[in-house]
């Protein structure tokens, strides 16, 4: 749990050192729903590992007190920006069907 970052959406788009967006890796690859799966299973890995930690520290066990912190706000962000990119989605696909053919 060293690493801050939340794994999963990176695939999406990257943001070089400009702030310019530019396209991830090839999507094509691994296909749309693989991809998103992928994150969900990302997002639930860290909630449980965020609950672990929060349990230890619960229990009194002798660790850093921060991390288990640091991995609930990490569990919490990961969950908002899942349900932020649903939304989107969602958004879309009520767009697409309301399109006349």
């Amino acid at each position: 749990m060293d690493d801050l970052t939340i794994r999963g959406f990176e695939s999406l788009a990257k943001i070089n050192e400009r702030g310019v967006v530019t396209p991830g890796r090839q999507v094509e690859s691994e296909g749309f729903v693989e991809l998103l799966k992928g994150a969900i299973d990302n997002v639930n890995r860290i909630g449980h590992e965020a609950g672990r930690l929060e349990d230890a520290v619960a229990r009194g066990e002798n660790m850093n007190i921060h991390q288990a912190v640091i991995a609930g706000e990490k569990a919490g962000l990961s969950f908002q920006l899942m349900m932020q990119v649903r939304n989107k989605l969602l958004d879309a696909y009520q767009e697409v069907s309301r399109m006349q053919i």
